[in-house]
């Protein structure tokens, strides 16, 4: 079904992009990015004429910035493509904010949102890189993901998924950043990116079956299914039932009788 959004306003459809993003809603997103930045567009070039005129310029009538919304529309288009596998379009939309200086009237919070977009930008082309299996760029994205912290989760996926899909090895990695990754758990499980936490361990355990690290993997899993059920993650669940299912035969007595355990407890 074809969305309206004709009407829509621009806060109104930073919303439904969220939305959509929350539902994996690729489709959608692409739709919805396209119509935000046309219309935060024809606000700000309708300022931008009314300035050169000499007029009174008038309020954008936004709840954020107007670099924001050139970002954000952009930024979510370029993964919604990414998620396609459609990388040439994704690095056409990473292009689109990677650089939003050329705004014109900016305040000290439009600043910080250009600085913002540069450093998304910059890990979302590291991404694309790993996606088409260019390992070349690693000890690149690894000094980067070293002074972005905030950027760790998700770098971790990506190259968890990358290693996974290409068959390298990442132990050196993991090893690097699992101190960090515990201390940062709790932080993980209480924010609203706990989807992508438990993602990065269901990740792990995967890793870990395909390199022949069975014993660790099934650990992972145990750790997955915990945090799954605690969290009320039925997609990382599934996910990790699934996988320990398939490692069954390898478990050990021990990690067989945990998994019993935490599947009878959610029978109580």
């Amino acid at each position: 079904m074809e969305l309206e959004l004709n009407g829509i306003n621009a806060d109104s459809l930073v919303q439904m992009l969220k939305a959509s993003f929350t539902l994996e809603n690729w489709e959608g997103i692409l739709l919805i990015a396209d119509k935000l930045y046309s219309e935060i567009n024809a606000i700000y070039n309708a300022n931008q004429r009314e300035r050169a005129a000499a007029q009174k310029v008038t309020s954008f009538n936004l709840r954020r910035p107007v670099v924001y919304y050139f970002g954000y529309s952009m930024s979510l288009k370029g993964i919604a493509m990414e998620k396609k596998g459609r990388y040439a379009e994704a690095r056409a939309a990473i292009d689109k904010y990677s650089d939003l200086s050329w705004i014109e009237g900016m305040d000290a919070a439009g600043v910080a949102e250009v600085e913002y977009y540069q450093q998304i930008a910059k890990a979302n082309r590291y991404v694309i890189d790993l996606n088409e299996g260019n390992t070349d760029i690693i000890p690149d994205y690894i000094a980067f993901l070293r002074i972005n912290e905030q950027e760790l989760l998700l770098g971790l996926i990506s190259i968890l998924k990358a290693a996974i899909n290409f068959k390298y090895n990442v132990d050196e990695i993991l090893n690097e950043f699992q101190e960090k990754m515990s201390a940062m758990a709790v932080y993980y499980e209480t924010q609203r990116i706990v989807r992508y936490y438990n993602d990065y361990i269901y990740l792990k355990a995967k890793y870990y079956s395909i390199i022949g690290k069975t014993y660790d993997s099934i650990n992972t899993l145990l750790l997955s299914l915990t945090s799954s059920v605690k969290l009320n993650d039925n997609t990382g669940f599934r996910k990790s039932v699934a996988l320990f299912e398939n490692l069954r035969a390898e478990s050990t007595a021990s990690q067989l009788g945990e998994y019993k355990l935490l599947m009878q407890q959610l029978l109580a």
